[in-house]
Formats: C-alpha cells, sequence, structure tokens
C-alpha cells in the first residue's frame, strides 16, 4: 500500500531559508537578478519534493522523489528495525518514527490517509517489532 507523507513544516522552513539565502548573497553580491533567479529556481525545485512510504508484505520502502523522480529509496527490511515510535505533532496529527540499527531514521510526519498508522502497526505486529506509543498519541487513538 503506498502513502504519501505530508511533512507540515517543510514549506515553512524552505521559505525562511530562501529568504535568509538571499538576503545574505544580495549582501555580498548586489542585487542581480541572475542570482535572484538561479535561488529562486532552486526554490521551485525544492517545492516539487514528496515523500511516500510503500508497506509491502515483506518491507518498507521510503522514498523521497522531485518531479516524481526517485532521488532516494530505502528499503527497511523488519530485521533491520529496532523499534516503530508513535507521537502526535502539532495539535492532532499522528507521526511516527522507524528506528534502524543502522543508517537513518526514517520520520514519518502526517501519513495520509491517516489508516495508514493502522497499517504500520500490523506491519509491526506480524513482523514482533517493538511499538511504543506516547500518551499523547494513545489520546488522539481514543479520540478515533
Amino acid at each position: 500500500m503506498e502513502y504519501k507523507i505530508k511533512p507540515h513544516r517543510y514549506p515553512f522552513v524552505m521559505t525562511i531559508i530562501f529568504v535568509l539565502f538571499l538576503n545574505v548573497v544580495s549582501d555580498y553580491y548586489g542585487g542581480s537578478s541572475s542570482l535572484y533567479l538561479s535561488v529562486l529556481l532552486v526554490a521551485v525545485v525544492f517545492a516539487f519534493v514528496q515523500f511516500r512510504l510503500n508497506i509491502n508484505e515483506e518491507n518498507l520502502v521510503y522514498e523521497i522523489l522531485i518531479f516524481n523522480k526517485s532521488i532516494v529509496k530505502q528499503r527497511i527490511f523488519p530485521e533491520e528495525i529496532n523499534e516503530l515510535k508513535f507521537t502526535r505533532v502539532g495539535w492532532a496529527k499522528k507521526s511516527a518514527k522507524i528506528k534502524v540499527n543502522k543508517g537513518i531514521n526514517v520520520r514519518l510526519a502526517v501519513l495520509e490517509p491517516p489508516k495508514a498508522y493502522d497499517h504500520l502497526i500490523e506491519f509491526a505486529e506480524k513482523h514482533d517489532i517493538t511499538i511504543v506509543k506516547t500518551k499523547d498519541y494513545l489520546i488522539l487513538e481514543s479520540m478515533k
């Protein structure tokens, strides 16, 4: 099953970085239009970044895409996972973190649709992976 990840902070952070970078660079190089356009081009490229999670029977596949072209594809097998930690982000959104033995942990903030978290829990139970749910996450679950 394929799910999309909608990072709630990503657009905000990219806008701040864009503005700060533009201010710093324009102080050194002046208000050149080619510099402005190149920074704008980079910002547009970052605006088209997407994150996906595929939950298969035997593994999880985490992908980062730009313009629907995969640039990072990480296959995570059950034996590589230490635990799945479920937390709350924002006011009433769920989040999960896949903690792996080696490599970078995967943060799954705001999976769409929300039933993806149930599917992730089923995957963990099927493969005997440790599941940790914070108190705030349990409150969100009870609100269903």
